[in-house]
């Protein structure tokens, strides 16, 4: 074989060779997007509304935390008592504000099934939240949440 061919042969070769060769440089696009790969990115969303759930009317603040209610703040319009709701999915997790027909503090604390770990009226332990009072703002809780969450949901197809 001559002289030139055996150069040829052996360019021939290494570019073969060269081009078959998987690139030791990443990817340019990740296999994983960072806001995907971190929950803390998800932004909180804040809805504003205004209800009367059993006739007490009220203006809200909702937070969704990646499109999921996690609170809501309430405004009553005729006493300006307010009250804060915290959830967990659909469960009324804890309730801190004024009571539905007076001024007085009440404290109320669920564990994930619903059952009550605590309750608290004024400055006391209460055994006097009884169960009328707990009941009607577990039903505003729920009333109002599902207000917020539909009309979120209407915001946001409204959007798009």
């Amino acid at each position: 074989m001559s002289r030139s061919r055996k150069i040829v042969v052996l360019l021939a070769w290494l570019l073969v060779a060269g081009c078959a060769k998987e690139q030791a440089t990443s990817p340019s696009t990740p296999l994983v997007q960072q806001d995907a790969a971190d929950p803390a990115s998800a932004p909180l969303e804040e809805f504003r509304g205004s209800f009367a759930p059993g006739g007490i009317k009220a203006s809200y603040r909702a937070l969704f935390d990646d499109g999921h209610i996690s609170s809501i703040e309430e405004t009553r319009k005729t006493s300006n008592a307010t009250g804060t709701y915290e959830f967990r999915g659909a469960r009324l997790m804890k309730y801190r504000g004024a009571a539905l027909d007076s001024a007085e503090q009440i404290e109320l604390q669920f564990d994930v099934n619903g059952k009550l770990l605590k309750a608290r009226v004024g400055a006391n332990d209460a055994s006097a939240a009884n169960a009328e009072v707990i009941t009607a703002i577990r039903d505003r809780a729920q009333a109002l949440r599902s207000h917020a969450v539909a009309q979120h949901a209407v915001r946001g197809h409204d959007k798009n």
